[in-house]
This record gives C-alpha cells, structure tokens and sequence, in this order.
C-alpha cells in the first residue's frame, strides 16, 4: 500500500542559510517559492506544491545556490511520489545524485540518497534500497537521520524476505530513535516490528507493537502512518484469525484512507479485506 514510505524528513526546509538584511529580489522570490511549496504541500494540495517547487528549483539554478537547487529537488521527489509520479520523483533526484554540476553540501547528498533508498522500497527493489540506503548511512554517522535510515534498511530486508536481519535492524532503529526522542521513527520502527512478528506467526506480539506505533502516530496526527498502522493491526488480528477484529481494522483504515481521498490506498486495503482469509500483502510504511 502506498501510505507508506512517508520519508522522516518530511518537507524539507529550503533557504536554510540565514537572510541578509535586505534581500535580493531573486532571494526574495525563492524564499517566497519555498514558504507556498511548503503550504501547498502541508494542506495536501501537491500538485500546487509541485509546481512552486520547480519554481523555486527554477530560482535556485539562475543564482547558483546548491543548497535550495538540491532543497527544492528533494522535496520534489517527495511530492511526486505522493502524486504516483515516481520516475519523476526519481528524475527530480538525478540533479544532485547523478553526475551533478555543483558541489552539494554533504548532508543535501544524504537526504537524496535517503530518497532515492525510499524509492526503491516502493519499486519492491529490495536491493537498490539497501545499496542506497548504505550510501546515507555511511555519509550519516550517528547524525539525526540514522533512526530513519536504519529504519528504511530493516524494511528492506523484510521485502527482501529476510525476517530476522529485518527485526534485528528495526530493533535497532528504535533504540536510535528512542534516544533522539524521535516519535515518527519510533511508530516507523514499531511498524516494522509489528510486520516481522506476522512473518514469524507471532501475531500477539505484532499486535502489541503496531498499537504502540497506532498510538504515537495517533499523537503526531499523521493521517497516512494511522492508515498503515490500521491495516497492519487488520493483518495481524486476520493471522490470529480474529476476523470480526480485523475487518474493523480495515474499516477504519478505508475510512482514513477516503478522508485522504487516496484512491490507491483505497484500492489496496479493500483488496487486502477480500483476501483476509489469509495474510494480506504488507502495507508500505513511507511515502
């Protein structure tokens, strides 16, 4: 399900530098371009934000500031990819990945590597996100975005089948992220946990840690992580074989899902109902 993959870093934050006094007018636009983007894209209107983000994209290259270039790339792949355009979210990436023209600053490359690892995962390329995503950690450290790159590692693995390194790696990310205070990467640990636990039979753990994810993500107000959590809960009462439970898991998931008007979400959790005689297809995480 495409809920997921909702990357940590969210929107990004372009004209990080601090503003001279009195700006130029080409800053002034740029900084102007970011502040609707972000607007756009925080009241769920990505295609405006898309397009003030090739604006400010736009901006950046005619002044050469590598910073809000890669800035206004990045967010783009992000708002691409909510819109389903995912060669254009990956496209929006080459700028500063892909034999780039300016020396972006190191954590710019990061962030777009971390991206381009999140992409893969949505291609089901279990293999790319892994090479990718150890592009970012390796440039990372122990950085702020290590929870999240440890988290895209560990769904990885679980895509790639291989359970235990995928509970392991999400172990992992929630000590990172619980040491941060990072609750976003928490819920997405606990997700992950949550899906390794169905893949073991263990469906009374899953369902302990998924309504630990549910109730942080709950708390951050995160409509598209509460829809993943929904259905993962629904597969996990399903293996239980707690039907009743689980359809009314998947309900409340569908009926997120709508008020999100995602048509593919709604798509993919009704066929996950029809089918929840069994374990249903995993719901992606990031986005």
């Amino acid at each position: 399900m495409r809920l997921g993959f909702l990357i940590s870093l969210t929107i990004i934050a372009g004209c990080a530098a601090t503003p001279p006094a009195v700006q130029q007018p080409s800053q002034a636009r740029l900084s102007e371009a970011f502040s609707r983007a972000s607007a756009q894209a925080q009241a769920g209107n990505y295609a405006g934000a898309a397009t003030a983000y090739e604006e400010a994209r736009r901006i950046a290259r005619s002044i050469e500031d590598a910073d809000d270039i890669a800035a206004a790339a990045i967010n783009l792949s992000i708002v691409y990819q909510r819109l389903g355009r995912e060669p254009q979210a990956r496209e929006a990436l080459a700028e500063v990945l892909d034999q780039p023209r300016h020396a972006f600053p190191e954590r710019r490359v990061m962030q777009a590597e971390l991206r381009r690892a999140i992409l893969a995962l949505a291609a089901a390329d279990a293999g790319a996100a892994t090479e990718w995503a150890a592009r970012a950690e390796r440039r990372c450290g122990s950085c702020e975005l290590a929870p999240a790159i440890l988290n895209v590692r560990a769904q990885a693995a679980l895509q790639a089948r291989n359970v235990d390194e995928a509970g392991r790696l999400a172990g992992l990310a929630s000590d990172a992220a619980r040491s941060r205070n990072d609750r976003a990467e928490s819920a997405n640990a606990l997700r992950t946990l949550g899906r390794v636990k169905i893949a073991q039979k263990d469906p009374g753990a899953a369902t302990a840690a998924l309504e630990q994810a549910l109730d942080l993500d709950h708390g951050l107000a995160d409509p598209r992580k509460i829809a993943a959590d929904l259905a993962e809960l629904a597969r996990a009462h399903a293996a239980a074989g707690n039907t009743a439970v689980a359809r009314n898991y998947f309900e409340r998931a569908l009926s997120v899902s709508r008020a999100l008007n995602d048509a593919r979400a709604v798509a993919e959790i009704e066929a996950q109902m029809a089918s929840a005689g069994g374990p249903a297809t995993p719901v992606n995480n990031r986005k």
